[in-house]
């Protein structure tokens, strides 16, 4: 590939503001930031680039934790040329030089390449010194504010690291002798109301900002204990008409903020620390957290300051689009609910705690999906109005399909006025959509859909199939050769969402452990182990309810005529996982779908694997 043609002068132009431009520039160096946190996700490990535009350097560029994978990937590297689609200049000290580019998108238009040109550091003493505005710095300023007194004289400076530095600047590297920058008791001095910015521009690398942001969810104290001792905790979410981010406090500033922080009220913030968002707890949209320290400063606003800030963001998706998730990533999502089931108390196998949950149907003009409320939203909770729901930072789940599960954090809204699909589905569901049989991504049916490779039985466990952390999904053509009838069918719990077994009291009555509920009926229902074959092997798997009344044409009540389903070659499409029995490991299949053979399709598939095959060498 030929060599790219640098933007010439886009490094200054950047730092006096013209961030729009979509310049080409190349890679000269590259830096790791380990950030001094105790997540271990990862998420903390942070890029410094040097770039050049042929002419000039700049070596303080972050990039954003987003394109990590980009150097991880051995994509981007030392000189690699590269398009920055999105950048902002954060200015930390502009009069002393301190100036960073916070590179949120980039493009890598050629990976390898030579360098170009012989650059130099790009002194700053124009940035210091520019009298322009600029509007896209990160710190905005009110119109009416008068300018900051110039300082007598402005030190000499580059655009590299002073030697001795070990990172880039934190909050700590900018306290004053005379403690300027900590706050007393009365603290609230210190709240600059005309310098407020975005909370989608906070970074940790800001020494001086404060927000104005609405507090959308705010969770309960809880306790946790490690090496330290015993603590406790809270995090609310705040946001504004930027965005959103996750906010948490720690033991003195847990009890000073929780009781002083109410959802919907809107407050001034400034003061608190900055770190890269731990995925395993945040559920925000931001790539940073914040958390409030012994300095945090939080003033509420007066009444009706406030009024164009929203109470939340979401970023809805449609419920068919939950199939196409990874398990336990989280999401928003909106719905009707359809139905409602019974709160049941349930005894965790861990702590041995009791916690009271419930079910419900939520439907949108797609599909349908089976969610689960805990503790006080499910004692709360009542479905029978059918009233719309949206759930912001909700847990996808994958046992036996997709579901969802509200986590502390998950913020719930009943029919809310944020958003337009409040009446989009409301009108929908009234004319249509409470009479509409969707599919149920709870059931399966994400699974029961999907493309899969065909396989033959050995295929399976020569290619090591079901090994994996995730389950593998095939298709197998076989013919069903074995049932084992005695244990084909077993007494099910008659609630339409709950598909335990019950115990026989011997009294007429039938005990759900699951429901917490005697009744005086039960369902029949199948788990069949069934062995089938093809010309390569024989392999036993699990049928559940709908499969096996597919596999055995008949329902589990109708059960004795079940030698009629033997011997019937069919398409039976398998989820193989392996899991420890008796210390052994061995890989379970189980039957996702069976279909009827397709003839035709299957003799066009034979044809192309012959012509795909080598022509045999005389």
């Amino acid at each position: 590939m030929a060599n790219q043609r640098l933007t010439t002068g886009a490094l200054l132009r950047y730092l006096r503001g013209n961030t729009t431009e979509k310049a080409t520039l190349q890679v000269v160096g590259i830096k790791t930031i380990e950030s001094k946190t105790d997540d271990p996700s990862g998420a903390s490990k942070r890029f410094r680039l040097m770039l050049s535009d042929g002419k000039s350097t700049f070596s303080s560029c972050m990039l954003g934790t987003q394109m990590n994978k980009l150097i991880e990937m051995q994509s981007l590297k030392e000189n690699s040329i590269v398009r920055v689609d999105r950048v902002m200049v954060n200015s930390i000290d502009k009069q002393n030089g301190r100036v960073m580019l916070m590179l949120y998108e980039l493009e890598v238009l050629q990976s390898d390449a030579e360098r170009i040109g012989d650059p130099v550091a790009l002194p700053l003493t124009d940035i210091i010194n520019n009298d322009g505005a600029n509007t896209n710095r990160l710190e905005t300023t009110n119109n009416n504010q008068a300018p900051a007194p110039t300082p007598a004289a402005a030190p000499p400076a580059t655009n590299v690291i002073r030697q001795g530095s070990k990172a880039l600047p934190t909050l700590d590297d900018h306290k004053k002798p005379n403690g300027d920058n900590r706050f007393g008791a009365k603290g609230t001095a210190a709240l600059d109301k005309e310098r407020i910015i975005n909370i989608d521009t906070l970074n940790p690398y800001m020494n001086k900002w404060t927000i104005k942001a609405r507090v959308s969810n705010k969770g309960t104290i809880r306790t946790y204990e490690n090496a330290r001792g015993p603590g406790k905790l809270f995090s609310c979410d705040l946001v504004d008409q930027s965005g959103d981010i996750r906010a948490t406090a720690f033991n003195a500033e847990c009890d000073k903020f929780h009781s002083m922080l109410e959802v919907g009220e809107v407050y001034y913030i400034a003061k608190a620390s900055l770190k890269a968002a731990n995925r395993q707890f945040n559920t925000t949209n931001n790539d940073y957290e914040m958390t409030f320290n012994h300095d945090t400063i939080i003033e509420a606003c007066d009444a009706g300051e406030g009024e164009n800030i929203p109470h939340v963001q979401f970023n809805f998706i449609p419920i068919s689009e939950i199939a196409n998730r990874s398990a336990n990533s989280v999401c928003d999502v909106i719905g009707v609910v359809k139905s409602t089931s019974d709160m049941q108390t349930i005894v965790s196998k861990a702590s041995q705690k009791e916690f009271n949950k419930r079910e419900i149907l939520l439907v949108d003009e797609k599909a349908s999906i089976s969610v689960t409320l805990w503790g006080q939203q499910a004692e709360e909770f009542d479905g029978s109005s059918n009233q719309v729901l949206a759930f912001k930072g909700i847990k996808i789940g994958d046992f036996n399909g997709r579901t969802l599960s509200c986590m502390n954090s998950t913020l719930l809204r009943q029919d809310p006025t944020e958003t337009s699909r409040t009446v989009e589905l409301r009108v929908w569901f009234d004319n249509e959509g409470k009479s509409m049989d969707l599919p149920d991504l709870s059931k399966g049916a994400d699974a029961g859909n999907r493309q899969t490779p065909m396989k033959t039985l050995s295929q399976i466990i020569s290619e090591g199939l079901g090994l994996g952390d995730k389950p593998d999904y095939v298709s197998v053509k076989a013919i069903n050769t074995l049932i084992k009838k005695d244990t084909a069918v077993y007494m099910m719990c008659p609630e339409d969402r709950c598909s335990k077994k019950v115990v026989d009291e011997n009294n007429g009555l039938y005990r759900c452990e699951k429901c917490n509920k005697t009744y005086n009926n039960f369902k029949w229902s199948y788990m069949v182990s069934a062995e089938i074959s093809d010309s390569t092997g024989a392999q036993w798997m699990t049928v559940f309810r709908n499969e096996a009344e597919i596999l055995l044409g008949v329902t589990a009540e109708e059960f004795d005529i079940v030698r009629k389903a033997m011997n019937h070659e069919r398409i039976f499409k398998l989820r193989a996982k392996a899991d420890q029995y008796n210390d052994e490991r061995r890989i379970r299949f189980t039957c996702v779908s069976i279909s009827d053979m397709d003839w035709p399709s299957h003799g066009r598939r034979l044809i192309d694997e012959i012509k795909q095959m080598e022509p045999v060498q005389n």
